[in-house]
């Protein structure tokens, strides 16, 4: 007869071990080389120059404005912070002020 709690720890070692394999063999099976994730994705969307991806985000920058923008594609809509037309407008007020600021 054992005192204590050490066939409980002998049990919890055993099954632990047990679960240790079990997990690594499902890494091994199911291990993903991180470049060959992106491999298509990079190939089916051709970027803005002036845009960097990060997974379903785009990052990038607007010349004419000089503001930076965001794009974020979920399932197939496309959301932009701040907008096109919101960018159109910045640059059409832009131009209109350096005009004023000529005359």
């Amino acid at each position: 007869m054992q005192i204590g709690r050490l066939e409980m720890i002998d049990q919890a070692q055993s099954e632990h071990a047990i679960k240790i394999s079990k997990i690594q063999e499902a890494d091994e099976k199911t291990k993903v080389d991180p470049d060959e994730k992106y491999k298509n994705v990079k190939s089916q969307i051709q970027p803005e120059q002036n845009d960097v991806i990060l997974d379903n985000v785009k990052f990038g920058f607007n010349p004419d404005t000089k503001e930076f923008f965001v794009r974020i594609t979920r399932g197939d809509k496309e959301y932009q912070f701040p907008t096109e037309d919101m960018m159109r407008l910045k640059k059409s007020l832009m131009e209109a002020y350096k005009q004023t600021q000529d005359a």
